[in-house]
């Protein structure tokens, strides 16, 4: 089946940056340590407190990992909370995009028994990873303009992301912080995929 070989070509490697992509990405989001190491270098948490900052930290990664039903105000506003509301089914789309993506590599793994052909769909996701890195480091001069007026207002239909000093989110998250995560992920995602290149079978075809 050449034009399914040739389609699985193009959009296989896509997947697999996207699947490798969401390991980082739950390291981050179900856990609280990236707010609490941004802290050393994030001023504003020294306003918060470290012990306000800890248990924050903590129920908004219990929040996403859906062992809250809410976040509790006080201290998070209702603004904040609906907020991060949508910002959670966006990551419970993302765990069921993964979910998915395995499952389509489980079954090709299990009808062609090709694994070989992975280490081709490695390399190029690792090429794509890689632009999208140097990208990142290109706009990381001027991130905060990207964040604010660019990936905001295309990602989401209100202002509800708009944060102010009455927020807990002002306080752990400010732009640099999305900034430092976001190279971590491109990063750590980049390292996972060089990792495959060298451990996956060499493809023969190739």
């Amino acid at each position: 089946m050449p034009l399914l070989d040739k389609a699985k070509t193009i959009f296989f490697p896509l997947l697999l940056l996207l699947w490798l992509f969401f390991i980082p990405l739950a390291l981050v989001i179900y856990t609280p340590w990236t707010y609490q190491i941004n802290c050393h270098w994030n001023p504003r948490c020294e306003q918060l407190g470290l012990a306000k900052t800890t248990t924050s930290s903590g129920e908004l990664a219990s929040f996403f990992r859906h062992e809250l039903s809410t976040l509790p105000n006080p201290p998070w506003s209702e603004k904040e909370t609906q907020h991060l509301t949508e910002v959670r089914g966006m990551y419970d789309q993302a765990l069921y995009l993964f979910i998915l993506i395995t499952l389509v590599f489980l079954i090709d793994l299990a009808v062609n028994k090709r694994l070989s052909l992975y280490q081709g769909y490695a390399k190029n996701s690792r090429n794509i990873m890689l632009g999208l890195l140097v990208l990142m480091l290109v706009i990381s001069p001027f991130f905060r303009f990207f964040w604010m007026n660019i990936f905001h207002p295309l990602v989401f239909s209100n202002e509800l992301w708009r944060t102010d000093p009455q927020d807990i989110s002002w306080y752990l998250m400010p732009s640099q912080y999305f900034l430092w995560v976001i190279v971590f992920l491109l990063s750590t995602t980049l390292v996972i995929n060089q990792l495959l290149v060298w451990l996956l079978p060499k493809n023969q075809d190739l």
